[in-house]
């Protein structure tokens, strides 16, 4: 019989019981027993608990706070707008025509993308192209496009807006100026994400001319190919790049004031994190430079060295000078000048010119000397060629030796005469005109040139003309005797359009006129082999004729100015081939960030 009198156990005793049950059994005791743990402890050991439960609760959450701190960075995100100053208007944002503004080539690049493009760490390679076999022969390019491509309104690029662009150009309808550039090559459809090339013969810069933008077919085959040039998509155009057009402002009189163009959200590269660009228009490079001065900009797309103090004193704002193919030389007309074909005299100015002034006094010591068509790390490059070192002493002596003599008293030497001198009759003075175009850069270097050829006896009348009137007046007709110009090269630096006898026509680019079989011989040959060695010997051997025959006197390669604001972050610009080219990585650019944990 149970004890009436034994102590019952308290609640305490079972809870502790409870606990040390499922202790002994291996267990890990449930919420419910958990519960119980308050009932028997002390207020001391409760104590004790808390201060313990809060010191690893505070330890916890400086581990996190730690770890937040020391891994959380800041990431670039779409937003922000850039506003730049360009020199011009625009008038075909159409790669079609975009090759002769500047300001179309601009905004062109940022709409439009082509096969290929340029990328100033790698040099040529893949844009809307995948991938790219070439056949044996080296005449058939065979194309297949990436399959993400899509144009600004969505829809996929295929094989027949390829088509489309290049029939175009080819066509004489749409008079685009690109069409010498696929003069023989024909095109077709392979499939729906591939197309063939075919050349005539063997052209290895071929690829480089793929760089042209491409049109979508849809909206450019509705309209006749005479209204192209008149047609409303020249400024609302519709292209694959990293950038689509958004709106533009146009004052009382039709002037363009702004061009504003979004991020693509169908760009299959990585989107552009500048979420708008918006461009404003100036008739010149002073006017540019007084809007950013006025804050109504944060960038001009080129800065003239006589503006580069002016825009250094511009707070938040950093000029960069990439490299640029850009040759500046004199070229000799003889067909003008019977004077000018004799070598002696040709020879003779070219000893008495200081190239290095111009690098130091026109350029501010940005740019270097150059001695050929071909420049420095290019296809070709000749650094044995021969130089005509400056000399004056020696100029002076060879005119003189030559029959280019003095007056008694004159300041200029007097043309020498084939004929026996006529008493009473004076010979004529040793006078040339130097045509060049109408901005500081060449108007400071032609006066140079004028004051340097003085010193042994050589008359020069500079001869300004306007930027707009330059390539009508003077190049196409060969209206000069003298000439002093700057030439763009290529991604290629196929020399065949400058100095091919091919190209001594009006409107051709071989700006001395020279003719020489055994030269075109080689850039004929340079042209149809694929092998980078046979073209850079080719190359060297021409440009030992060049040399020899001082047909040209090559000056200077000059940097690209350009101006930007502080506040555009990742900008990395070390060379490029065309203006456009700044534009190359815009994609990486970025205003705005967020955090995140790497």
């Amino acid at each position: 019989m149970q004890n009436p009198f034994h102590k019952l156990p308290s609640s305490k005793d079972l809870a502790f019981k409870q606990i040390l049950a499922a202790t002994k059994r291996g267990g890990f005791p449930s919420f419910q027993q958990w519960k119980q743990l308050p009932r028997i402890l002390s207020a001391v050991e409760k104590k004790i608990l808390g201060l313990a439960a809060f010191a690893a609760f505070a330890a916890l959450a400086s581990l996190f706070i730690w770890y937040i701190s020391t891994h959380r960075i800041d990431i670039p995100t779409l937003g922000g707008e850039y506003t730049e100053a360009l020199i011009g208007e625009p008038q075909f944002i159409n790669p079609l025509y975009a090759s002769n503004s500047d300001v179309d080539a601009d905004l062109t690049r940022l709409v439009y993308s082509g096969l290929m493009r340029f990328d100033p760490s790698n040099g040529l390679v893949n844009d809307l192209a995948s991938e790219i076999q070439i056949s044996e022969d080296g005449k058939t390019y065979t194309i297949k496009l990436r399959d993400n491509a899509l144009f600004g309104n969505g829809e996929t690029v295929r094989a027949r807006d390829i088509i489309f662009t290049i029939d175009a150009i080819q066509n004489p309808a749409y008079r685009s100026p690109l069409a010498v550039s696929f003069k023989g090559v024909s095109i077709s459809q392979v499939d729906d994400i591939t197309v063939a090339f075919t050349l005539e013969e063997p052209f290895a810069p071929f690829l480089s001319t793929l760089t042209v933008g491409i049109l979508p077919a849809n909206i450019w085959g509705e309209i006749e190919p005479r209204n192209a040039p008149l047609a409303s998509r020249n400024l609302e155009p519709v292209g694959s790049g990293p950038y689509r057009f958004l709106e533009f402002s146009k004052d009382k009189s039709g002037n363009i004031l702004s061009y504003t163009l979004e991020s693509n959200p169908f760009f299959y590269q990585t989107p552009a994190l500048l979420e708008k660009l918006t461009f404003k228009f100036y008739q010149s490079a002073q006017e540019a430079v007084r809007a950013l001065e006025n804050r109504n900009v944060e960038g001009v797309s080129f800065v003239s060295e006589n503006l580069v103090e002016q825009v250094e004193g511009v707070h938040g704002i950093t000029i960069i000078r990439p490299t640029i193919p850009r040759e500046v030389a004199l070229y000799f007309n003889q067909t003008a000048s019977e004077t000018l074909k004799d070598k002696v005299l040709r020879t003779a100015i070219a000893q008495a010119i200081n190239k290095q002034v111009f690098v130091d006094e026109v350029l501010g010591g940005h740019g270097h000397v150059i001695d050929t068509p071909i420049l420095s790390g290019m296809i070709g490059e000749h650094g044995a060629v021969l130089k005509l070192a400056f000399d004056v002493v020696a100029a002076n002596n060879a005119l003189t030796t030559a029959g280019y003599t003095w007056a008694e008293g004159a300041t200029t030497r007097q043309v020498k005469s084939a004929t026996k001198p006529v008493e009473g009759i004076t010979p004529a003075e040793l006078t040339f005109t130097l045509t060049t175009i109408q901005n500081p850069e060449f108007v400071q270097t032609a006066e140079l040139i004028a004051s340097q050829l003085a010193l042994i006896g050589i008359k020069l009348q500079v001869n300004p003309v306007s930027s707009e009137d330059f390539f009508g007046t003077v190049i196409q007709p060969k209206n000069y005797e003298i000439l002093l110009t700057g030439t763009l090269l290529g991604i290629d630096p196929d020399p065949y359009p400058f100095w091919h006898s091919s190209q001594n026509k009006p409107g051709g680019l071989n700006l001395a006129l020279f003719a020489n079989r055994n030269a075109d011989t080689l850039l004929e040959d340079a042209r149809k082999t694929t092998s980078v060695d046979d073209r850079a010997t080719k190359y060297r051997e021409f440009q030992d004729m060049i040399a020899a025959e001082v047909p040209a006197i090559f000056l200077y390669q000059s940097t690209y100015t350009y101006a930007i604001s502080d506040k555009i972050m990742n900008v990395s610009i070390e060379r490029m081939i065309s203006p456009a080219d700044r534009f190359a990585k815009i994609n990486e650019w970025y205003i705005k960030t967020k955090k995140a944990l790497r």
